[in-house]
C-alpha cells in the first residue's frame, strides 16, 4: 500500500485546501483543489453539483439561520463584555475540577506506590571521591 501512495504523491503537483465556507464551524463546505501533473486541476465526475430535495434545502436553511442567530448573540455578548465575564467564571471553575482530578489521581497512584513525591524520600547525600581521585582532577 505504501508503494502505491508513493507513487500516487509523484503525480500530485498541488494540492490547495481553502478556507471554509463558515469560518469556525464544523459543519460547512470547503474546496479542496487538487493538481496532477500534466493534467492540471482534477475535478472526479460524482464530485458535481447536488440537487438537493426541497425539505433538504429548507432544513438547511434553518440551520444557516439558527448558527446566525446564535453568532450574532455571541457577538453581542462579546461586546458588551459578558462573555468574557462567562469565559473566566468558567476557567476558573474546569481549573479547580481539573486539579482535584490530578489530586484524586496523585492520592490514588501514592497508595498503589506509583508516585513518590521527592521531598518524601530519604535524603542520601552523593558519595565524595576518595583524595586520589579528587588530586587527579
Amino acid at each position: 500500500m505504501a508503494v502505491i501512495t508513493t507513487m500516487l504523491n509523484e503525480f500530485v503537483e498541488k494540492i490547495l485546501v481553502h478556507e471554509r465556507d463558515r469560518k469556525g464551524s464544523i459543519e460547512t463546505t470547503q474546496e479542496v483543489e487538487i493538481y496532477f501533473n500534466f493534467v492540471g486541476r482534477y475535478i472526479p465526475p460524482h464530485f458535481g453539483e447536488v440537487n438537493l430535495t426541497p425539505e433538504e434545502l429548507e432544513a438547511l436553511r434553518k440551520k444557516e439561520e439558527r448558527k446566525d442567530k446564535l453568532h450574532q448573540a455571541y457577538l453581542r455578548r462579546k461586546a458588551n463584555g459578558t462573555q468574557k465575564r462567562y469565559e473566566d467564571k468558567i476557567k476558573a471553575k474546569k481549573k479547580s475540577e481539573i486539579e482535584a482530578k490530578k489530586a484524586a489521581i496523585r492520592a490514588e497512584d501514592m497508595e498503589n506506590g506509583v508516585f513518590i513525591p521527592a521531598s518524601s524520600l530519604p535524603k542520601k547525600e552523593p558519595p565524595k571521591a576518595p583524595m586520589s581521585a579528587r588530586a587527579a582532577m
